[in-house]
């Protein structure tokens, strides 16, 4: 299947209902149709992925994380979304308010697809979701495969290459 705006399933893991609402809007705005499911805090994102896995239901295709966030923040909820083989290859783009320089080095060595600051506007979170679907949709690779994935840290109006994460698309 490829992946487009309107099938894309994707999973934002947020505390915040300000940034959740503006980029809903963004989404839709955007073209994005399929429902946006949204958790408030990693621990209930973690609970729903026990229930993806006990019932067999779909996950995700992409996950929007907050580093920032309470119960269990954004980085603990990737170690264990890591732990956990059936969901360790589901890609993930970091979204943050705050630039906490030890968080994002400990997300980037866990494997995310992008790093962004959190703006107003979305539209870098548009774009990153737009390249992870041309990535996705690669027809030369197999389904399945895996492959060094670069990603990109957005910071403060800057861009700049990481090392390259792997991760596995199902």
């Amino acid at each position: 299947m490829k992946l487009n705006r309107k099938n894309l399933r994707i999973l934002l893991v947020d505390d915040d209902e300000n940034d959740t609402e503006l980029l809903r809007i963004a989404l839709d705005e955007a073209g994005f149709t399929h429902p946006l499911t949204h958790f408030r805090n990693g621990a209930i994102a973690l609970e729903y992925f026990k229930y993806t896995k006990a019932t067999g239901s779909l996950v995700p295709h992409l996950i929007l994380l907050d580093l920032n966030m309470p119960l269990i923040d954004g980085v603990r909820a990737l170690h264990h979304l890591r732990e956990v083989s059936s969901f360790r290859s589901i890609p993930v783009i970091i979204l943050t308010g705050a630039d906490d320089k030890a968080k994002r080095c400990e997300a980037a060595k866990l494997g995310i697809f992008r790093f962004l600051t959190k703006q107003a506007h979305n539209k870098n979170v548009i774009a990153a979701l737009d390249d992870f679907i041309d990535f996705y949709n690669h027809e030369d690779d197999p389904p399945g495969m895996r492959r060094n994935v670069p990603f990109v840290i957005h910071h403060k109006g800057e861009v700049g290459l990481s090392r390259n994460a792997r991760i596995h698309l199902f």
